[in-house]
């Protein structure tokens, strides 16, 4: 084995690291994947990966703050200057979709969190990385009228809409392959947007 020197360690940051072992938490998952695979991934040696994480815990929950941070953290700067209710419902959706579209890991590993349901990684996803843009979509609420809607349901309501497309896509092209617009992105912004502010604005019972 290679001995592991200063220049080795140097070669690749926490960033670097994070960057190509969630190619392989996303294709493999957490068992199926070990230190030496992902050593083997940053072309370094498991010794100068330990250098970085204490063990693969703590590297797959950095993994995934890592991941989701990085598309959807950026809602409450996304929501910055909006004031019209109907512009920040689209942007919320817009922010949420681009995380996905075209995205090979986001939706991914979301979904084998959702399906391992290991207690401990779902509350590291809810408390360090949903909490903010969560918060933030429950914001925009604050414009409909007092207790038409539960704030955290609708916060939930946008993730579901949005998530839920991208889910059911492969399924829904073999369904309907003839409405299969050119433009996926846009036409799902367009229509969760329409479909969130239709409901969104009903009076409440």
């Amino acid at each position: 084995m290679r001995p592991v020197t200063d220049k080795v360690i140097r070669r690749l940051s926490k960033e670097d690291i994070l960057e190509k072992t969630a190619p392989l938490f996303a294709a493999d998952g957490y068992a199926a994947t070990s230190m030496r695979d992902l050593a083997k991934a940053c072309g370094i040696t498991p010794a100068a990966l330990y250098h970085h994480f204490t063990d693969k815990d703590q590297l797959y929950l950095e993994v995934l703050e890592y991941t989701f941070r990085r598309r959807i953290g950026r809602m409450g700067e996304a929501l910055k200057g909006l004031t019209k209710f109907e512009d920040k419902v689209r942007r919320v959706v817009e922010v949420l979709v681009d995380a996905i579209h075209d995205d090979e890991l986001f939706l991914p590993m979301l979904r084998r969190e959702l399906l391992e349901r290991d207690e401990k990684r779902l509350e590291y996803l809810a408390t360090r990385v949903f909490v903010e843009p969560f918060r933030e979509i429950m914001r925009v609420g604050r414009d409909l009228p007092p207790d038409s809607y539960r704030p955290s349901f609708l916060a939930t309501s946008a993730l579901a809409l949005t998530i839920g497309h991208y889910t059911l896509e492969p399924v829904r092209r073999y369904l309907m392959p003839s409405d299969t617009p050119e433009d996926l992105r846009q036409a799902i912004i367009d229509h969760v947007t329409d479909l969130a502010l239709h409901g969104m604005r009903k009076d409440p019972k």
